[in-house]
């Protein structure tokens, strides 16, 4: 494999990033800013500047006889996001966010371009009730709205973080598992003396998209929260809260010409009982239950009243169980009972970040064939555009050799059996450590009377060295496992056996003030197969195309330098090497190279 950076492009590379101003002092970052708090009023500037510039190579058996496929790409882009954030008064905040971008080899205007990135507005109504329109970031329950972790990782060494972290940026994610909604939200509060401590409100609606004024209609989200928590009583200091959520996703049939759309309704109940609230050990009482209901209904304009939906189905999900956590030692864990039925579907929690339909940026199509290349964990990690916010009107396509016991998160329907979590998280300790054992089986066959038996183990461990050393410098190891098993039994045909496997480690190390080596590695296997079925109408079986059949693997290795500016303020320069082969088509593997430099700066 060839991996080299042309002199020219090494000069640029690192020229460019350092002829932008160093971070102004001022106080917030243009993205998830926190709720409004009444603050002097005026006006201020912030935002986030980056530099991208990358070289991509190609190599291996893939391209030995492809005369047609360019080996190499270089390309990039920089960009300011400048934030104006005023607040007229004690109460009251707006902001909007104007982006300025140009892609490397642009010059005299040419692919530069001027958008508007985000516009809200904030603030208290009578000291009582807090509101936001505009742009937003909102999550409820993990069935109702709510933004599933990404594919392909558990714990990301930091040598592939400043991706990740363009990747979250460039979609709205936030780490807390919120979605991104443009619409309006009110949430307020009440205080009680006795028997109630408080009760809690929340109600929002929000676009998820416009009307092409033709075929496709105006879809909304709306819904609420409503949460009671008691006082403490007795000798334990039990406490009880209880919460209802409702999400409901519909089409405006009256908007445009579209004939056809959807209405989807989840509607929850959720209880937090804590049943020892002193002593070493807090122990409570944990769970949700609920039902949906989802209808794909048709508009007849001639018709005087609304015919019957043309497709229509409900179903239910309960989870159930207690969890424990020891305050002085760190230790905690859960013990939780699930069952989410074969028809339950939410849109706005199960649709999932990544979208397997869509088409790479980088070496979509390589070989004599002119294939497309299967998306892969160097896309998984760099590749911003097959990410999405989107909210899907079914269950979108996923990939088994990164998820597949639960690749719709929690509200993954047709599930049920026991899901066991522990860690390790003390407040002055230096290590932290979780691990996740899932033992999931159908409900229902898809395709026959076998059920699927799913087994998934995730472990992740942070290891600060330096501070275990008692060294004044950072030095940290991450570690990160995720160990998943389908199978089934049955006649020849009815047979899966599927196993993945995936590996991290990471080690950042300041070797000199502000000046850090980082290195990472990933590597994922997976042997075996399974049936994985086309959906239609929401989450009903379509068809079972031929199985999915995979014995392939890849490793992605990564080491470079990184300079601390300031806080928020970086620049670093980066190799990696991604491999790709393939026991049943080894003229098919390939090699990736990347070599890319990321300043960074928010302000």
């Amino acid at each position: 494999m060839r991996l080299f950076l042309r002199p020219s492009l090494l000069l640029l590379t690192l020229a460019l990033p350092l002829a932008i101003p160093l971070a102004i002092p001022l106080e917030a970052s243009a993205q998830g800013a926190p709720e409004a708090e009444a603050t002097a009023p005026g006006i201020r500037f912030n935002g986030l500047g980056r530099t991208y510039l990358q070289q991509t190579d190609l190599g291996g058996a893939v391209i030995d006889n492809d005369t047609l496929t360019a080996d190499r790409l270089t390309d990039g882009n920089f960009l300011l996001d400048l934030a104006v954030n005023a607040q007229p008064n004690r109460v009251t905040e707006v902001q909007g966010v104007v982006r300025l971008r140009n892609e490397f080899g642009g010059f005299f205007g040419a692919g530069a371009t001027v958008e508007i990135r985000e516009l809200w507005a904030r603030g208290i109504v009578a000291d009582a009730v807090r509101y936001h329109v505009g742009d937003m970031n909102l999550a409820l329950t993990p069935y109702t709205l709510f933004l599933s972790d990404e594919d392909g990782t558990v714990n990301t060494p930091e040598v592939f973080q400043a991706q990740r972290e363009v990747i979250d940026y460039e979609n709205f994610y936030t780490g807390d598992n919120e979605r991104r909604l443009q619409g309006a939200n009110l949430d307020f509060g009440l205080a009680f003396d006795q028997a109630v401590e408080s009760v809690d409100a929340k109600v929002f609606l929000a676009r998820l998209r416009a009307t092409d004024f033709r075929t496709r209609p105006t879809r909304l989200i709306g819904g609420g929260q409503l949460g009671l928590t008691s006082s403490r009583v007795g000798p334990y200091d039990s406490q009880v809260r209880l919460g209802t959520t409702l999400a409901s996703t519909w089409d405006d049939l009256e908007s445009g010409e579209a004939t056809l759309g959807i209405r989807n309704h989840v509607l929850t109940f959720d209880a937090d009982v804590t049943l020892l609230g002193t002593g070493p050990v807090a122990l409570n009482l944990v769970g949700e239950a609920g039902s949906s209901d989802v209808e794909r209904v048709q508009r007849v304009p001639e018709a005087e009243m609304q015919p019957d939906p043309l497709v229509e189905s409900s179903d239910t999900f309960f989870e159930i169980g207690l969890r424990a956590a020891h305050a002085s030692t760190g230790f905690g864990g859960s013990v939780m009972f699930i069952d989410v039925g074969p028809e339950f579907y939410s849109a706005a929690a199960q649709s999932k970040r990544v979208d397997y339909t869509r088409s790479l940026s980088t070496f979509n199509r390589v070989g004599s064939g002119r294939d497309q290349r299967r998306l892969s964990l160097f896309d998984l990690s760099r590749d911003a555009g097959i990410y999405t916010s989107q909210v899907g009107d079914q269950l979108m396509a996923y990939d088994p050799r990164y998820s597949n016991v639960l690749p719709y998160g929690r509200a993954t329907p047709n599930r049920r059996g026991v899901r066991l979590d522990a860690d390790y998280a003390p407040l002055d300790g230096p290590i932290a450590a979780s691990v996740g054992l899932d033992l999931l089986t159908e409900i229902r066959g898809q395709g026959t009377t076998e059920l699927k038996d799913f087994v998934r183990l995730r472990a992740s461990a942070d290891v600060p060295v330096g501070r275990l050393a008692g060294l004044d410098r950072m030095i940290g190891l991450t570690f990160g496992t995720q160990v998943e098993n389908t199978s089934r039994g049955g006649n020849e045909f009815e047979v899966v056996d599927l196993t993945s496997v995936l590996l991290e480690a990471g080690l950042a190390a300041e070797v000199y003030d502000r000046i850090d080596v980082l290195l990472g590695a990933t590597i994922r296997t997976s042997d075996g197969r399974d049936y994985v079925p086309q959906i239609a109408d929401f989450n009903v079986v379509r068809d079972f195309p031929a199985p999915f059949v995979t014995d392939d693997s890849e490793s992605l290795l990564g080491a470079g330098l990184r300079y601390r500016f300031k806080e928020d303020v970086y620049l670093t320069v980066q190799v990696q090497r991604f491999s790709y082969g393939r026991d049943a088509t080894p003229d098919a593997d390939y090699d990736l190279g990347q070599v890319f430099a990321l300043y960074s700066m928010s302000f």
